[in-house]
């Protein structure tokens, strides 16, 4: 299946998406960045600056998969957040149930808990779109 295709699946609503970011993003001006990926690494929608937003895409499911095999090792259960925290920015990925998935970078001043605040709204409003 092309990426063009796939993405089609998704676009029935990507307009509200787009629009769910945008008020995601209104929530504070340390939110950079925010995508949606699909259960498969693609993009279906973006709002801030990325190169690419298809490999960026990749790049965080790749993050959930070693996330997910860490947990395994030690027998726990899936992954339900990935927050990391630099010097420079955060990054925050949640699953959007079994859909896809959730991204944001912010700022390092942007403490976690606020994110995942915003983010776990969002989650669940993007699931009924998608």
């Amino acid at each position: 299946m092309s990426t063009s295709l796939i993405k089609r699946e998704y676009d029935l609503g990507s307009s509200n998406v787009d629009s769910i970011l945008q008020q995601l993003h209104a929530m504070s001006d340390e939110i950079i960045l925010s995508l949606v990926i699909t259960k498969d690494g693609l993009e279906v929608a973006h709002l801030g600056n990325v190169s690419d937003p298809d490999h960026f895409s990749a790049y965080l499911l790749e993050l959930q998969l070693v996330s997910q095999k860490i947990l395994n090792e030690f027998k726990l259960d899936n992954v339900e957040e990935i927050y990391i925290r630099s010097t420079s920015g955060c990054v925050s990925l949640m699953p959007i149930f079994e859909k896809g998935y959730l991204a944001c970078m912010s700022t390092p001043t942007l403490g976690s808990t606020k994110l995942l605040l915003y983010t776990c709204k969002f989650v669940n409003r993007l699931y009924e779109l998608i």
